[in-house]
């Protein structure tokens, strides 16, 4: 495994650690390369709880990430109204030495603003 990806594989593993809660109700799931390692991350927990959140995906990639853990999506567009996701994760194209990030203008990033906003708390996990 390069270099790079080990990066975003650690990061994915301290994020889920630091920041996921497994009696969460729903949790936001980004796109990119670096939510393949956060979702492996939530399913190594093994903890029974996991199966139960609705995990909501950004985009297709996302969704079939999900599925393929044996995990539970929900669309955006279905979530109940007024409904706040516990915990959103994503990753960036570029992380500066200040922290700033660079998100891509792909066809998801509309999506992952809309569960970013609605996260009560963002997680961006990025490696070096």
């Amino acid at each position: 495994m390069a270099d790079i990806e080990t990066a975003k594989r650690n990061a994915a593993i301290k994020a889920v650690a630091d920041h996921f809660d497994p009696s969460a109700r729903y949790v936001g799931i980004g796109s990119g390369s670096t939510i393949v390692y956060v979702v492996e991350a939530i399913k190594a927990l093994k903890d029974d709880r996991i199966s139960r959140i609705n995990y909501v995906p950004t985009g297709y990639q996302s969704r079939q990430v999900i599925y393929n853990a044996g995990l539970q999506d929900i669309k955006f567009d279905s979530l109940p109204p007024d409904t706040v996701i516990d915990v959103a994760f994503d990753g960036a194209d570029e992380v500066d030495e200040d922290l700033n990030c660079i998100k891509g203008g792909g066809a998801c990033l509309y999506q992952e603003k809309l569960v970013a906003t609605h996260a009560r708390k963002f997680v961006c996990v990025a490696g070096t």
